[in-house]
């Protein structure tokens, strides 16, 4: 079982929590940028240490692999043994292998430093959205989730710039091993902020390792990734597709076992009752479908821009940094968009991204051989831009509907889909391009062969897309941005239209601003005080936010009377809610037993409800409008005499 922390602990007592952001967002930064800033340094990397190609890729996918074969693991050891002593253990594991990385005499000693780095990457990394899960609650965990998503996304960008910059340079005449040594004062930083900053683990040891279950995963990641990132330049041996089909037999090994453990009562590495969560489920494969397209428009640039029109690393990098600087201003502002559009930030980011990528493609295709850097420049900003939306609030729209306590195993799952999204986005993507290409190596073709396969990584965001229209929602996320925002005249008239053609007209939108409604007094009901006078006061302050929906209830009433009325069926639910709110106080000895709690439901809607309902009749009663805030403080305090008078009957039941 994973580790019981409480979400307010020492760091929120102590006022801290963005501070705690800052120290685990170091981490995150240096686990996505040495995924990424590798690729530019390997001419460099060849040249300097007489390498063959294939030890080359080795270099790459040593990191990749031990990186994404045990980040569930190392999510699953926060759990047991406390995030941050296995933040600052990954830390120095990490620095410590970068640094053997920047001084390998080898490619042989290189590969076995980018092994232990990736060992060193995934100990840390899934720490850091379980702490963030714990540390932050409501709004602010919107906010902190979103920030992590735009540095995650900027480091994977500032791989790129950052890497043909270092090598550009030279610094002091060492070449690509710069691109290494850059992490170990980082390192050291976040190992000393985060001894000084991160509050104390507070975690229950309960349960052991699921060694089997590390084998399993380690094996079955290992039996997928090695032929995705080896076999296309090895012209896929027969090897290579033995091992993707092992790589299935292991996945369903790796389930069959994982769920014999969770029947014996035991502690398993993954806990797959996590994908009986709905959103969770359904958002894995929209984290695996982005990924994809990013990696595969990574390599695609790459090899265009390097490759096919010998641009220097320095060029190269100059020619992204539109893409970068995209990415980086829609990263910051995704976050601020998300309480007005949820979700559907990330559809309007990959529509918007596979607009640019579309845009791009067409530019290629019309420069042929010939092309500019500069002549990218608007449909990468474009696409940066969409990549930014669609990257910044991901992990949190995926993690954000787990429970506090599965945030360790959350993001150990949700971290290595998006690994593994990475090599089969490089994998697919560069078996077509190659094998469209051919023996041709003109600029001209690889300027039409870009532009032929740039638009399968647009498709596969149009796929990611569709699929997060097809998330449930999840309490307090905005629904629509249009209804969310709606104002108070124009919910009106969508009712009015509604009623006055008998529900022929503006159904969907009735439908839409309905589920909204029945939302957010669901959710009064469960956040409501105990205090039966304060819950009465809380009803009628949360009431102004339903004025137009009262209006439309007292419109209703006059057309059909005590008759059956449309969408009944759908308001059921929260009425019963909260007539079970009323027998579960009632079951507490904080009402009278003897009275109707579908009565006391009638009762309590009438004082919440009954001044804006009827504000002429509050008007003349007391000289004052219902949304007076005299008016307010003489109600709410009747409102909580009355509350009183009520608990104080408990034990003397009324007639």
């Amino acid at each position: 079982m994973a580790a019981s922390v409480t979400p307010r602990g020492t760091v929120a007592a102590a006022g801290r929590p963005w501070l705690v952001l800052a120290v685990v967002l170091i981490g995150t930064f240096m686990a996505v940028l040495d995924v990424a800033i590798v690729n530019v340094a390997i001419p460099s990397i060849r040249e300097d240490l007489h390498a063959s190609f294939g030890e080359v890729q080795l270099v790459i996918s040593a990191y990749t692999l031990t990186y994404a074969s045990l980040l569930v693991t190392g999510g699953r050891l926060g759990d047991l043994f406390g995030r941050k002593r296995m933040f600052m253990l990954g830390l120095a594991l990490f620095s410590t292998a970068s640094a053997a990385c920047g001084i390998a005499p080898s490619s042989g000693v290189l590969i076995g430093a980018r092994a232990v780095q990736g060992i060193g990457g995934a100990m840390l990394y899934p720490q850091v959205l379980a702490i963030l899960q714990l540390t932050f609650e409501g709004e602010a965990r919107t906010r902190a989730l979103g920030i992590f998503g735009s540095v995650a996304g900027i480091a994977a960008v500032a791989g790129q710039v950052l890497g043909g910059a270092l090598l550009a340079l030279n610094v002091f005449g060492l070449g690509w091993r710069p691109t290494f040594l850059v992490n170990v004062p980082l390192g050291v930083l976040a190992i000393v902020a985060a001894f000084a900053i991160l509050p104390p683990d507070e975690h229950e040891r309960r349960g052991s390792l699921d060694l089997g279950g590390v084998v399993l995963t380690a094996a079955t990641l290992a039996l997928l990734i090695v032929p995705l990132v080896e076999g296309r330049e090895l012209g896929w041996p027969l090897w290579t597709l033995v091992s993707l089909v092992l790589s299935l037999c292991g996945a369903g090994a790796f389930f069959a076992y994982e769920r014999r453990i969770s029947a014996r009562g035991g502690s398993p590495l993954v806990r797959l009752d996590l994908f009986r969560n709905a959103a969770f489920a359904s958002g894995v494969p929209i984290a695996a479908l982005f990924t994809a397209a990013y990696a595969g428009f990574l390599l695609l640039l790459a090899v265009y821009l390097q490759v096919g029109l010998g641009f220097s690393p320095l060029q190269a990098a100059l020619t992204y940094t539109p893409n970068a600087t995209g990415f980086f201003v829609a990263s910051l502002a995704a976050p601020r968009l998300v309480p007005l559009l949820g979700r559907h930030v990330l559809s309007v980011g990959y529509v918007v991204a596979a607009f640019g990528l579309l845009a791009s493609a067409a530019t290629a295709a019309a420069a042929g051989g010939n092309l500019a850097g500069w002549q990218l420049a608007p449909s990468l900003f474009v696409a940066g831009v969409g990549q930014g939306l669609g990257m910044s609030p991901l992990v949190g729209t995926i993690i954000g509907s787990l429970e506090a306590r599965d945030a360790g195993s959350g993001a150990g799952v949700v971290t290595t889909t998006l690994q593994v999204g990475n090599a089969l986005g490089v994998a697919l993507i560069g078996l077509i391009f190659f094998g469209l290409l051919g023996a041709r190596q003109a600029p001209a073709d690889y300027a039409t062969t870009f532009a032929s396969v740039l638009p399968v990584s647009a498709g596969l965001l149009a796929l990611a897309a569709v699929l997060v229209s097809r998330m449930p929602h999840t309490p307090g996320e905005a629904a629509n941005a249009l209804i969310e925002r709606l104002p108070g005249w124009a919910e009106g008239f969508a009712y009015s239209m509604f009623l006055m053609t008998g529900g022929r007209m503006a159904d969907s939108l009735f439908h839409e601003i309905l589920g909204h409604v029945s939302q957010r007094r669901l959710q009064r009901t469960q956040t409501a005080p105990v205090a039966l006078g304060d819950f009465l006061a809380f009803h009628f302050d949360a009431a102004g936010e339903d004025t137009a929906w009262l209006h439309y209830l007292m419109r209703e009433a006059l057309a059909y009377g005590a008759g059956e009325i449309p969408h009944e069926s759908d308001r059921l639910p929260v009425i019963q809610a909260q007539v079970d709110e009323i027998r579960r106080r009632q079951s507490a000895s904080l009402l009278p037993g003897d009275m109707d709690p579908a009565l006391l439901r009638l009762f309590a809607f009438a004082l919440a409800s009954y001044p804006r309902m009827l504000p002429q009749i509050t008007r003349m009663t007391t000289g004052l409008a219902p949304d007076d805030p005299r008016f307010v403080q003489i109600w709410e305090s009747l409102l909580r005499r009355i509350g009183a008078q009520l608990e104080s009957a408990r034990t003397a039941p009324l007639a």
